[in-house]
């Protein structure tokens, strides 16, 4: 009997023991499951698209990546979070530590350091002729460059924290893009200059659209750039469009993706009618192309329906 007993009170201690071991083996479980990203193999100039799956909810997921903060949103999965950045044109090619930490509503960390490689791009080379005073320009328009850099750097500075893109980044133009991006060219035989952007050949007069909603931070007339768009994407992720004939759209305002924002044109420094296109994350240069090859997921829920409330028959 006296064995019975003992044998009871061991049976059950060792049951409460393993009820409340389980819920301390599930804390243990680590915070953040998986961090990913698109595409798999980054360049100098790749856009990139972060993801971080957890665990456990979280109430805000941070980062660091290549020196410059990550700002992650939660997508309609409550344990994905996402984040839109890039590697700058300049970047050399090396092993880069990508840090991420989810914080809980109860104010606890969850840290995890992720290692990614950044291979080199290859850029062409190519000579320009263009009007020379876009090569040595005089002193009124040394003034307007000035001025000109004092108004991109406001709009560069726009910070929206939720992102304001949805889905893939569309073409602006209906033209099919040169492989100018990261590009050296030599101005006049005299001047060495490194393409930004993404240059698409078009005729004047076509339009030209965003290539995903935003709020446009920048709308006027440029040295170098021509008539000049700028829109903000949010968390720090801006798209512009360069050497437009005409501007429809002004600053403040928020625009659809695909909608209008000018037409096509020559203005600025050009050698043709052609649209260039830029890509910014932060104070990084990217190539629009790769942002174009992206797949990327709907950032806007669609509001469900209201359910039908049902009705017994022979009932007002």
């Amino acid at each position: 009997m006296i064995r019975s007993r003992s044998c009871r009170r061991y049976l059950l201690h060792l049951a409460v023991l393993t009820l409340v071991s389980l819920p301390l083996l599930a804390q243990k479980e680590p915070a953040i499951k998986n961090v990913f990203w698109q595409p798999n193999d980054l360049q100098n100039g790749s856009v990139a698209f972060f993801g971080v799956e957890l665990n456990r909810d979280a109430a805000r997921v941070t980062g660091k990546f290549l020196g410059k903060e990550l700002v992650f949103f939660r997508s309609e999965k409550p344990l994905v979070w996402y984040s839109l950045a890039g590697v700058d044109i300049d970047t050399a090619p090396a092993g880069y530590d990508l840090t991420v930490v989810a914080v809980d509503r109860a104010g606890r960390a969850a840290r995890t350091t992720k290692k990614v490689d950044v291979t080199a791009a290859t850029f062409g080379t190519g000579n320009v002729e263009v009007p020379e005073n876009f090569v040595n320009p005089d002193e009124a328009s040394k003034k307007k460059i000035a001025a000109d850099g004092v108004l991109k750097q406001r709009a560069f500075k726009h910070f929206l924290r939720e992102p304001q893109w949805s889905g893939d980044f569309i073409k602006p133009v209906e033209a099919e893009s040169t492989p100018s991006f990261g590009m050296t060219r030599l101005l006049n035989e005299e001047l060495t200059s490194r393409h930004r952007g993404t240059d698409f050949p078009i005729k004047e007069g076509a339009p030209v659209s965003a290539s995903n909603s935003g709020t446009v931070v920048l709308a006027r007339e440029l040295f170098y750039e021509g008539n000049c768009v700028i829109l903000d994407h949010g968390q720090h992720f801006f798209t512009e469009y360069m050497h437009l004939s005409k501007i429809d759209v002004k600053v403040g305002q928020k625009v659809k993706k695909g909608q209008r924002l000018g037409l096509t044109g020559s203005t600025g420094r050009v050698t043709g009618p052609h649209l260039h296109m830029g890509v910014r994350w932060e104070t990084s240069s990217l190539d629009p192309t790769k942002l174009l090859a992206l797949t990327l997921p709907e950032t806007h829920a669609t509001p469900k329906a209201a359910p039908r409330r049902r009705t017994r028959r022979g009932t007002r």
